[in-house]
């Protein structure tokens, strides 16, 4: 299952990768933004897609966003790799690459004279800080997700999550947000925009 964005610098993928055949069972509309469900042979796994709310929060705006939330549940004991991914490829040779993390932020940037591009997504840190609340990662993964030990893993083009183990009723949530804009060097606003926590994207889309 895969989504595409296409921007004026290439086109970002985002998906999951698992060892089944997945089915789509749901589709669910939600105040800012949709989704479809898909059961596998362990987990149901809600793939949430949205705008990231403009306005930001320092008052900015970009040309556009696309932003997707995996929220994934295992529900029987069968054993089962899976992957997400957000991963962008690049329409031409003119594009540099760099890292844009911040303080809990695993962020890329890719950009060429005219336009900028950021991919964000929670690092390390954060997901920890999930897991010692219970917060849509397992308690018993605290320490087990933390920076040294993300299960997310930055390429230069993006990220791949490796969903650790979960037992029954466990409940894990990732999200990748992407933002593009025109390039101006005094700005930060598409790496803003990627910069959110699950609390205001769960108020914004509507899912609490």
């Amino acid at each position: 299952m895969e989504h595409e964005f296409q921007t004026p610098l290439g086109i970002i993928r985002c998906g999951f990768y698992n060892d089944s055949i997945e089915n789509s069972t749901k589709k669910t509309t939600y105040k800012n933004g949709y989704s479809e469900s898909f059961m596998t042979v362990g987990h149901k796994i809600e793939i949430v897609s949205f705008k990231i709310r403009q306005p930001l929060y320092n008052g900015e705006t970009v040309v556009d966003t696309n932003a997707w939330i995996f929220r994934i549940e295992k529900n029987n004991d069968i054993k089962e790799d899976i992957e997400t991914y957000c991963l962008f490829e690049k329409n031409s040779d003119n594009i540099e690459f760099d890292i844009a993390a911040g303080e809990h932020l695993d962020s890329i940037q890719a950009e060429n004279k005219d336009w900028t591009l950021h991919i964000g997504t929670e690092d390390g840190e954060m997901l920890n800080s999930r897991a010692a609340n219970n917060d849509w990662l397992p308690k018993r993964l605290e320490n087990k997700v933390e920076t040294y030990q993300s299960i997310t893993d930055t390429r230069q083009n993006g990220f791949i999550t490796k969903i650790p183990s979960l037992n029954n009723g466990e409940k894990i949530h990732i999200q990748y947000l992407t933002a593009y804009d025109k390039k101006d060097n005094n700005q930060v606003n598409t790496w803003l925009a990627v910069d959110e926590s699950i609390r205001n994207l769960e108020n914004w889309i509507g899912l609490t």
